[in-house]
């Protein structure tokens, strides 16, 4: 082995889901083994996989192609305490705990030089200083628990009441007090928008700063030189709904809206509304059929609304090159990378007011000078936003925004050549904000600080102290489950 080889230690216990976490694993692992030949990975998951099969859906998900040579698996067998399904009780507490076990049998297993969380498990941190003394990088998708929660939970600003509010409370403030400790422990913290970095950095106050170094969204291979050039409009007039059938994405809010939109609008030049998702089981079955339900009791008709259930890769895509507009109905949204497949792809997109959709992503962008824009106007516009009156944070005075039935009636009075010049302008913003390329010089920079951060070696004998009572308080929890 080359006397400057450094191991880089990815804490990522579902390697294999697949998912936008796993994106960002795989591309920062393949730019840290690009970054320098002697340059090694070891992945530390709970997956059963096979290496083969891991690298295989790594290339077929993600066009990543790495050095299998230089990336080791370290399989952890306590992957079932970070499980929620395994805590039914104090679900959040006993998760922090089951992280701290995972966490433990990683570091025992193999010690790498620097320690980089992709998933987000802050209660290990500790551990990780403590115990390995090396430099310690997070990149943090969403917070695990963030102060919207907990006002929703405040007595003088909660209208629930009673002891059990109280109790959850005072739970959850407690959790809050120890997730703003964990960032003492963290050398360098990157969060994935500015809605989640805003939060972090509010949480962990004490640190100088939180990078925001958007996740890879390849748009790169969504747009051509071409597709700036288009000078027509070619596309059917319909809405589509890409996001899993889960009531948090709020298809029944979206449902009604449409309804009241039609009942305004003449109904031969109304856009279809597509809804398309995946469904992991019966209950979300049971979903789909409660909204189909709910349409035929709106009187939406048949040949206006389409429901696509857990369609292929390559059936998404086409719906993406042929319809109109894109609609992301989530609140809060911590990202939100279907919006930005929607703009990549040439959609109109409408979207909540909230989170990353409109921080980051359908953001008012200057074609001239080739970035965003501070003012929002016909010139500059990339999209459509919209807020409800059943948004956790709605405030009965907040009218600055049209509730979703206005803004399909806005969006569908564009003419073509609006609707060409708003996508040109959205499809330069995300090709420069969220491109492969954009993502692989954020993380050269990441290393380039990582190496010149000093390894300090062994861990602090205080160490041994904290392991010692977190297990007594793990074995305490684990008896009380079984009894």
């Amino acid at each position: 082995m080359v006397s400057d080889s450094k191991v880089y230690g990815f804490f990522h216990p579902y390697c294999n889901a697949g998912g936008g976490g796993e994106r960002v694993l795989w591309q920062a692992a393949n730019d840290t083994l690009n970054k320098k030949s002697t340059n090694r990975i070891v992945v530390y998951t709970g997956d059963v996989d096979s290496d083969d099969e891991i690298f295989k859906n790594v290339e077929k998900r993600f066009d990543i192609h790495l050095d299998k040579q230089r990336v080791q698996f370290v399989r952890l067998s306590t992957r079932w305490a970070v499980d929620p399904n395994q805590w039914p009780v104090l679900t959040l507490l006993g998760q922090a705990l089951g992280s701290v076990v995972l966490c433990a049998e990683a570091i025992y297993r193999y010690k790498p030089d620097y320690w980089i969380d992709t998933m987000g498990y802050p209660f290990t941190y500790f551990l990780v200083k403590l115990w390995l003394g090396i430099p310690l990088i997070v990149y943090v998708h969403f917070p695990v628990i963030s102060e919207d929660m907990l006002g929703k939970l405040h007595p003088a600003l909660s209208s629930l009441g009673g002891i059990k509010q109280l109790l959850k409370y005072i739970y959850w403030s407690t959790f809050m007090a120890v997730y703003h400790t964990s960032g003492r422990f963290v050398d360098i913290a990157l969060a994935n928008s500015t809605w989640t970095r805003n939060h972090i950095q509010r949480i962990w106050s004490f640190k100088p700063s939180v990078s925001i170094l958007y996740p890879p969204c390849s748009t790169e291979k969504f747009i051509s030189q071409e597709d700036l050039k288009l000078t027509t409009w070619n596309r059917e007039n319909s809405i589509i709904c890409l996001a899993q059938f889960r009531p948090e994405k709020r298809h029944q809010l979206i449902i009604r809206e449409y309804a009241k939109f039609l009942r305004s609008t003449d109904l031969k030049s109304a856009p279809k509304l597509i809804l398309m998702g995946s469904i992991r089981g019966k209950s979300d079955e049971d979903y789909v059929q409660s909204l189909k339900l709910l349409a035929a009791e709106l009187k939406v008709p048949d040949t206006h609304v389409e429901f696509i259930l857990d369609a292929k890769y390559q059936v998404v895509q086409e719906y993406l090159r042929k319809v109109t507009f894109g609609l992301n109905a989530m609140w809060n949204e911590h990202f939100g990378i279907a919006v930005v497949e929607y703009v990549a792809s040439g959609l109109v997109p409408i979207v909540h007011a909230s989170a990353g959709p409109f921080l980051d992503i359908v953001v008012p962008w200057d074609s001239e000078s080739h970035s965003q824009s501070d003012v929002s106007d016909e010139t500059t516009r990339t999209g459509f936003f919209f807020k409800s009156e059943t948004d956790p944070d709605a405030k009965p005075t907040d009218m600055k925004f049209p509730r979703l039935h206005e803004a399909f009636q806005a969006a569908s009075t564009l003419t073509d050549e609006e609707k060409l010049s708003m996508t040109k302008r959205g499809k330069q913003s995300v090709l420069n904000k969220f491109s492969d390329v954009k993502f692989d010089q954020g993380w050269d920079s990441v290393l380039e600080r990582i190496d010149m951060m000093q390894v300090t070696g062994s861990a602090f004998p205080r160490a041994l102290l904290i392991l010692l009572s977190m297990f007594v308080v793990i074995l305490g929890v684990t008896l009380f489950k079984s009894v």
